[in-house]
């Protein structure tokens, strides 16, 4: 490259008068050497090849510096960069005369008015010389492209506006009117048409307008961009030119790109035997069509674009495999918590608070005291006490009465779920983690994030369980069985047991650090034999819940039935005593309970005051009779095999054997 720097000395600087001179003569020269001239100054980052339209673009004034070059550094160079100076700085300024000078001033005026009505006027307007170079662009299009003056005149206008179409004018000299075009994410209507000079091209011109801004249109296309711009989805514009128009922010960094590097570019180019450019070409829709790219599995969309019959384009709307198999995942992880949800409904038709415990009793209001003291901390709970005092009703109390209650609270059976299932009953698991899992399935913690997750019977738990709660109290993370990412899960623990921890942590049954993480707050719940001043009120609580429940009307219990409740000792507690009244009910014939409706061993107190084997006329009977008798009765009394092996210090497996043995059906008792 050769260049030579110039002050400029005309009077107005070069104007259209001065610049119709400099491009002749610059014409002669390139004929003469057969080189392409070129003029920069300080506004100008880039050298503009010499025509009307550009050196009009620099608005040259009087005293500034201008460069004039070429891109060949040959002795033909040389000279013509020379002589295009010498031009400029003598012939030009010596043969300058007076009435030339008036004209020029009238000139001046005019440029000047013209100047101040493309700047001002609320339309973008964009020119470009033969060559494809911007030189001129007024302020409300460079609004659009979001760019100053300096960054735009001398570049190519494909290298600002992608979109643009300038250059097909050029080369076509036929107008367009009427058409869309997407500018820097801007819906804009544009003209666009070529400038002639004696019947020569020398550029072209485009007029646009932001289409939001036209009336009744604005609303609604915001709400359209905001649509596009917050879609999930991966959406393409194709024109009818085959040009891609627009690309949506997830499209873009799906495939980590930006819409400079593909928006503007042709189809063909791009992706040449993909679908879009099938649609393109047939105007046939695809859909749902599944494709790999990129080692990405693509589900895509594609649809030919009409309006009153003409064809405009293509969209394409695509979404990955694996966001689709994520939704599906959250769906599944929804219905089971769903599913949990209705459970719990069912199991639970009223809202445990500390108002619906019942009782006057001191033990028992020493016990609420610290329950309502919990709700309001997040730290652990442990709850002790025996079989059927009302754990669970404590443990829900607290949730209902902390900041968690419109979260949810979950309840996990440690002795109910066989050891090889309680892993993945409270982490979940994954699809294809182990035979018959077909879907992936959320945990406890999963359902309980957010709220409470109440771990009842916590002393059946196996020891190699224990290890990972310990690590969830610590840490509150996890992994699903069959998982590969670390779950984090914001849960407050209640844990319950009528277990001796104390002595199960000497026998290596129950890990110290879990017991100690376990036991921040202790609520030890009294057996209802110490609280015997609160069976009347449970009584008549229980009477007129069972009332409800069985469609009967009994208004009370007599003296005497009441005597027998208080004396009984009560190994069953609160739930003991609500399956009694339950029982009475159902064989009361009248409107109080009588002594008749109770079970004998009730009545006869056999249990707590007399003798633990019966005598048949003063002679032992075989040992089976007395098991068959104590199995019935303690079907009887608990209403399932688990609670009733705890009773008799036997397993479930052994109570249900002896079931089957003497043919003792649970549902005839």
């Amino acid at each position: 490259m050769y260049k030579n720097s110039i002050t400029i000395t005309i009077h107005n600087g070069i104007h259209t008068r001065i610049a119709a001179m400099i491009v002749h003569k610059a014409t002669e020269l390139k004929s003469k050497y057969g080189i392409n001239l070129y003029m920069s100054n300080s506004s100008a980052k880039e050298p503009i090849a010499i025509s009307m339209l550009a050196l009009l673009s620099l608005k040259i004034r009087e005293g500034e510096m201008v460069e004039i070059s070429c891109k060949e550094n040959s002795m033909n160079g040389q000279h013509a960069v020379l002589e295009l100076c010498n031009f400029i700085t003598m012939y030009i300024v010596n043969n300058n005369n007076s009435v030339l000078s008036k004209i020029d001033d009238i000139i001046e005026e005019n440029t000047i008015a013209y100047a101040q009505i493309v700047k001002n006027i609320p339309v973008g307007i964009l020119v470009i010389d033969v060559n494809g170079y911007i030189t001129a662009m007024n302020d409300y299009a460079l609004k659009i492209v979001d760019k100053n003056l300096e960054d735009v005149i001398g570049h190519f206008v494909k290298d600002i506006i992608p979109t643009s179409d300038l250059p097909n004018i050029v080369t076509s000299k036929e107008r367009k009117v009427g058409e869309t075009q997407y500018i820097n994410n801007h819906l804009v209507l544009t003209n666009r048409s070529p400038i002639f000079s004696n019947d020569k091209v020398i550029g072209a011109l485009g007029v646009f307008q932001d289409i939001s801004e036209l009336i009744g249109i604005k609303e609604l296309n915001e709400k359209f961009k905001k649509i596009l711009e917050a879609s999930h989805d991966l959406i393409c514009f194709v024109d009818d030119r085959r040009i891609i128009s627009y690309v949506n922010p997830s499209y873009e960094k799906h495939f980590g790109i930006e819409s400079k590097d593909i928006v503007g570019k042709d189809l063909a180019t791009v992706s040449p035997n993909g679908l879009r450019i099938k649609v393109f070409n047939t105007k046939t829709p695809i859909e749902n069509k599944v494709y790999h790219k990129d080692s990405i599995n693509i589900i895509s969309t594609i649809e030919p674009i009409f309006i009153d019959g003409i064809f405009k384009g293509v969209i394409s709307i695509s979404k990955t495999v694996d966001e689709i198999k994520d939704l599906v995942k959250k769906l599944e992880k929804s219905e089971e918590e769903l599913n949990y949800y209705k459970d719990e409904l069912n199991r639970h038709n009223f809202s445990s608070s500390f108002s619906s415990i019942i009782g006057c009793s001191s033990s028992l209001k020493d016990c609420l005291f610290m329950a309502q003291k919990a709700s309001n901390s997040p730290s652990t709970v442990l709850i002790r006490g025996e079989s059927g005092t009302g754990k669970e009703l404590i443990a829900k109390a607290i949730h209902n009465n902390s900041n968690r209650k419109n979260k949810p609270f979950v309840r996990v059976n440690c002795a109910a779920i066989p050891e090889n299932l309680l892993e993945s009953e409270l982490f979940g698991y994954e699809k294809g983690a182990f035979t018959g899992a077909i879907k992936s399935k959320p945990g406890k913690f999963n359902i309980a994030n957010g709220g409470t997750l109440f771990l009842d019977e916590i002393g059946d738990m196996p020891v190699s369980m224990q290890v990972k709660l310990l690590r969830v109290l610590q840490e509150r993370e996890f992994e699903s069985v069959g998982g590969l990412t670390t779950q984090t899960v914001d849960i407050r623990i209640i844990a319950a047991t009528n277990r001796n921890l104390e002595k199960m942590i000497k026998e290596d049954k129950f890990r110290e650090d879990l017991y100690y993480r376990l036991n921040v707050i202790s609520i030890i719940l009294p057996p209802l034999r110490n609280r015997k001043e609160d069976i009347n009120l449970l009584v008549e609580h229980f009477i007129q819940k069972m009332n409800i429940k069985l469609n009967k009307n009994v208004t009370g219990i007599d003296k005497k039935s009441l005597m027998h409740l208080q004396e009984y000792h009560w190994p069953g507690n609160i739930r003991e005593l609500e399956n009694i009244i339950e029982r009475a009910i159902n064989m009361c014939e009248n409107s109080l309970i009588a002594e008749k409706d109770l079970p004998f061993y009730i009545k006869n107190g056999e249990l707590e005051t007399g003798s633990l084997i019966n005598l048949k006329n003063g002679k032992l009977q075989p040992l089976e009779q007395y098991e068959k008798e104590l199995i019935t009765l303690a079907m009887k009394t608990y209403k399932s095999y688990n609670k009733a092996g705890k009773a008799l210090g036997i397993t479930h497996r052994t109570v249900s054997l002896k079931c089957k043995k003497y043919g003792i059906d649970l549902a005839s008792l």
